[in-house]
């Protein structure tokens, strides 16, 4: 499965994206081959509490809020990044096995029009 995450910030090795220069807004992507199937990649990367502390080095503390048990379109998380930096992201769509969307509705100014996706396509 071949798997890209997008959001705001920087593109490795300091360059500006084209989306960047179109609307001024700084954006990031990555993609990698992940050696499993569709449904797998997307279940772990939307995984929050021990599991995912195993594999995102960004986060020291992630939970879905407000008495939800599982990710869905509306359903917000607390993510508490290791450098410390705290926001509230609400899934702004979720389509298992194949694409999420979320935004961020609390946090530093920084974020304040922090967004992100990911989808999946392909097979192992």
């Amino acid at each position: 499965m071949t798997l890209t995450l997008h959001g705001v910030g920087r593109p490795a090795g300091g360059g500006v994206s084209q989306r960047s220069r179109l609307t001024g807004v700084p954006q990031v992507s990555a993609t990698a081959h992940v050696p499993v199937v569709p449904a797998v990649a997307f279940a772990v990367s939307q995984t929050t509490g021990a599991l995912r502390l195993r594999w995102d080095p960004f986060i020291t503390k992630q939970y879905i809020l407000s008495g939800a048990t599982t990710p869905a379109k509306g359903v917000q998380t607390k993510t508490h990044a290791r450098l410390g930096p705290r926001m509230v992201s609400e899934y702004v769509s979720y389509r298992p096995p194949t694409s999420v969307g979320m935004t961020t509705v609390g946090g530093p100014w920084f974020f304040k029009s922090f967004g992100g996706g990911c989808c999946g396509s392909g097979s192992t």
